[in-house]
C-alpha cells in the first residue's frame, strides 16, 4: 500500500519534457479511474489537463468528463452524467487518431454505452450505477509502465 506522497514523489521526478501520456499523473488518474474513484480521477488529470493543448487536452477534457459523469451517475444525477458523457462525445469526435495511447472510437463506444444505460435509468426512475460499464484503463496503465520502464523512468501508480 502507499500513501499520497508516493505519487507526488513520482510526479516530481518526472522529467519536465516528458509527454504527458508518460507523467506519473496520468497514471494515477487513470488507476483512481480503474479503482472507482471517480471524482479524484478528474482531480488528478485536470492537473495535466490544465497545461496541455490540441489533441492531448481534447483527449484529458474527455476523460475528465467522463469521471465526472461517472460521478455523478453514481450519486443518480441523471441529467449531469448526460449532459457531461455528451460533452465527453464532442471532444472525443475532435480526435483523428489515438492520442495519450487511448483509442477516441474505442473509448467513444464506452461512452456512449454508458449514456445509453443513464438514460434507460432516467427513463425509468431507477438509479443503479453499474461499474462493469465503465472503461478500464489496466492495458493502458501497463503499457505505459512499459515505457517508463524503457526510458529508464521509475513506476508510476
Amino acid at each position: 500500500m502507499s500513501d499520497a506522497r508516493d505519487g507526488e514523489d513520482a510526479r516530481a521526478a518526472d522529467p519536465p519534457d516528458l509527454p504527458s501520456e508518460l507523467t506519473a499523473r496520468y497514471v494515477a488518474g487513470l488507476r483512481l479511474f480503474d479503482e472507482g474513484d471517480y471524482h479524484e480521477a478528474h482531480e488528478e488529470l485536470e492537473e495535466l489537463w490544465s497545461g496541455e493543448v490540441g489533441a492531448r487536452r481534447h483527449l484529458l477534457q474527455a476523460l475528465i468528463q467522463l469521471a465526472v459523469a461517472l460521478h455523478h451517475w453514481q450519486r443518480g444525477n441523471f441529467a449531469g452524467a448526460l449532459s457531461l458523457c455528451e460533452r465527453a462525445r464532442e471532444h472525443l469526435a475532435a480526435l483523428a487518431q489515438e492520442t495519450c495511447f487511448v483509442s477516441p472510437r474505442a473509448l467513444d463506444a464506452a461512452v456512449a454505452t454508458v449514456a445509453r444505460e443513464v438514460a434507460a435509468q432516467r427513463a425509468t426512475g431507477t438509479a443503479r450505477f453499474d461499474a462493469t460499464l465503465a472503461p478500464r484503463f489496466e492495458p493502458l496503465r501497463e503499457r505505459i509502465a512499459a515505457e517508463r520502464a524503457r526510458r529508464g523512468l521509475p513506476r508510476a501508480g
